[in-house]
């Protein structure tokens, strides 16, 4: 995965709540040092963390300055998803782990009638309930994450 895929991801963690603003400037850093450049995201990276409103703003204008522009939060649920579901087939997340990370994606994001990640939720949700069906369920979130892909560029 390239830098600017990550940080499509991490803007998707970001409008999902998922990522504290005390980390941007961590984050900014190692873009920077990715060679991954604007005025803003040198700023952020500049930063200590704690005025978290200068982070934020900060945060949005260098994804706008690198032409990411602005995430809707469905958007940013749906290419999480893909990102979460790219680790599972990759190894690099337990499908339960994977699954259970969606699921607390999708409750956070508090978008009503959603229901494109129900198989990856029902299937978390059971898991933990019976767990002598382990295996059936972990092959239903696998089959899930093959559906999903990986993410968009």
């Amino acid at each position: 995965m390239n830098i600017e895929l990550n940080l499509k991801s991490i803007q998707a963690q970001w409008v999902l709540g998922l990522i504290p603003a005390d980390d941007l400037p961590d984050i900014a850093a190692k873009a920077v040092s990715a060679g991954i450049e604007s005025k803003s995201l040198i700023e952020l990276a500049g930063l200590n963390g704690s005025d978290t409103d200068e982070t934020r703003k900060l945060f949005e204008q260098a994804l706008n300055e690198l032409g990411f522009g602005s995430m809707r939060k469905i958007d940013a649920l749906r290419h999480y998803a893909r990102f979460i579901s790219a680790a599972i087939l990759n190894s690099e997340l337990a499908p339960l782990e994977g699954a259970k990370r969606i699921w607390q994606a999708s409750r956070r994001s508090t978008l009503p009638d959603f229901h494109d990640l129900d198989a990856f939720i029902y299937a978390a949700s059971e898991l933990e309930d019976r767990p002598q069906d382990r295996v059936l369920f972990e092959k239903a979130i696998l089959a899930e994450a093959a559906r999903w892909g990986t993410p968009e560029a």
